[in-house]
């Protein structure tokens, strides 16, 4: 198991690809069954303000910063896209973090603090594409909404990942 984790660290592949390795199911799935209920409410939330936001910016008559919708645009997408890279990098924190865990209480904390922080982090992109859309009209700026949306689908706390994630700790 160490070897596998090592020849993964030596290729530059990310360790919560480790699937192979994992605590026992009943501890994992009574772990992760509120991590994914505080998730689940977390992404509806954002899909809810987009949605809104969407439709205010579809009736909403005058815009005010609609003779700057292409600078909003491109400020979405740089945030979006930075946002992105830092929750991607508070993942990988958590990761390295998860192996110097001294105990399973320590690593279940940490996966909860850094997984909340980084769907957060994501987050940002999906409302600041959501405001720009309302201010602008510029419905196009909501498409950054999918950069939240993907990286919650790649991130979910299923049972397979988080014991993925919890078995970090024995390696």
């Amino acid at each position: 198991m160490a070897t596998e984790a090592a020849a993964l660290k030596i290729h530059g592949r990310s360790s919560f690809h480790l699937h192979s390795i994992s605590a026992p199911v009943s501890d994992v799935t009574s772990f992760a069954q509120p991590l994914r209920i505080v998730w689940a409410a977390v992404i509806a939330g954002a899909a809810m303000v987009v949605a809104v936001m969407g439709w205010l910016a579809t009736e909403t008559e005058a815009h005010a910063l609609a003779e700057h919708a292409e600078v909003g645009f491109y400020a979405v997408a740089l945030l979006s896209a930075a946002t992105i890279a830092g929750a991607f990098a508070l993942i990988r924190v958590m990761e390295g973090k998860l192996m110097a865990a001294e105990s399973d209480a320590q690593a279940e904390g940490l996966i909860r603090t850094f997984g909340i922080a980084s769907l957060a982090l994501a987050e940002v992109g999906a409302f600041a594409g959501a405001i720009a859309a309302f201010l602008t009209g510029d419905l196009l700026a909501l498409a950054f909404a999918a950069t939240f949306f993907g990286f919650a689908f790649l991130v979910w706390p299923s049972d397979d990942r988080v014991g993925g994630w919890l078995a970090l700790r024995r390696l």
